[in-house]
């Protein structure tokens, strides 16, 4: 009798949440071996009512004959597929391009290379949004990485996450911290207020990144709520546009470097946010990005660009920390060094922690 109910229940809020449109947005580049499986996860869905926009960034592969050949199974199922074309010009500007054709209540943008893994996944984020309090516009649910092309279970993210977080989670997600995932496709947001909050006038460099332009405004203003479920599975892949196209210290500083110039801009556009808050958000950033440009050099050997970066990070090091960095920079082999040691201090780190889950079983 419990099962019949919740069959029954389910077919009336399915039914309700009819004229509530899902609009899911994709940005595509060369992905013609991959979309398909994000194309087959949206047509699982058992919501009622999805657009799907893909904006292909000037692929040169195979994916635009692999999108269309999708159109007549989204119809059939009274789903809409948008292809539009643009020349190679970023993700940001295949998102912001795509944004002027949203008209869903709702908004996800996944990646072409990622896909929904179970067919409710957009009615489970629609439903925590519909039955949340207005201080929650925004939903995410945990999210599977798998290894390509296996897709063996490599990890899960979320599992510290609370489904109500005590504070707000845009802090975390300017600063990467606390565990925040920046997963696109496992987010759902209310369209009108991503539209409120931005314009959808976001930030085009070339590699810029689309999530903090998309995240921040909303977690600025709003709650986030959190489905303890990886209801979304991210690939990982070593050719991957968005994870993989980037090899050596001068291309690495480029995305860095674009990726430090959209969270500056992004923080510069949030509404209400005040000068204060907004000097110490900046500095902050700063002073975190030298940071990860020194890791970087060092982490790529490059003991010269290391040394450019040093005299930069010295308010945000601790005394004794600066001058060890600066000692082992200086000698020939320095950098190899530095990372041997992470590299034991992590491997230490990992011991600890499978020691202490070994004794907690064990008791």
């Amino acid at each position: 009798m419990g099962a019949k109910i919740e069959i029954i229940a389910r077919f009336f809020y399915l039914c309700f949440m009819q004229g509530k449109l899902v609009s899911i947005l994709t940005p595509m580049y060369n992905t013609e071996k991959y979309v398909h499986r994000l194309l087959d996860s949206v047509l699982s869905q058992d919501y009622p009512a999805i657009e799907m926009i893909v904006i292909d960034d000037g692929s040169t592969d195979g994916s635009r004959e692999v999108v269309e050949r999708y159109a007549g199974r989204f119809s059939g199922k009274g789903f809409t597929l948008r292809y539009v074309y643009q020349p190679n010009s970023g993700q940001s500007v295949a998102v912001r391009n795509g944004l002027q054709l949203v008209t869903g209540e709702y908004l996800a943008w996944p990646d072409s290379d990622d896909y929904y893994t179970t067919g409710d996944a957009v009615s489970k984020m629609v439903k925590v949004l519909e039955s949340s309090d207005p201080a929650f516009q925004i939903v995410r649910t945990q999210v599977r990485y798998v290894n390509d092309p296996s897709l063996e279970l490599l990890g899960i993210k979320g599992t510290d996450a609370h489904e109500e977080e005590g504070e707000s989670l845009f802090e975390d997600c300017l600063f990467d911290s606390n565990g925040f995932f920046y997963c696109a496709g496992s987010y759902l947001v209310r369209t009108a207020v991503l539209k409120e909050l931005t314009g959808f006038d976001i930030y085009t460099e070339k590699n810029a990144g689309q999530n903090w332009q998309l995240l921040l405004p909303v977690l600025y203003r709003y709650r986030c709520k959190t489905i303890l479920e990886p209801l979304f599975t991210v690939v990982e892949r070593a050719s991957s546009h968005s994870r993989g196209q980037y090899s050596g210290y001068q291309r690495a500083l480029v995305k860095k470097e674009a990726y430090f110039d959209t969270q500056m801009e992004t923080l510069k556009r949030i509404h209400g946010i005040s000068e204060e808050s907004l000097s110490r958000y900046q500095s902050q950033l700063e002073e975190r990005h030298n940071r990860h440009l020194l890791e970087l050099a060092i982490a790529l050997n490059n003991r010269r660009a290391a040394l450019e970066r040093l005299p930069s990070c010295k308010s945000g090091m601790g005394r004794s920390e600066y001058r060890a960095k600066r000692f082992w920079l200086h000698l020939p082999g320095g950098t190899r060094f530095l990372n041997a040691y992470k590299d034991i201090h992590h491997r230490l780190h990992l011991s600890k922690v499978f020691l202490k889950g070994l004794t907690t079983r064990q008791s």
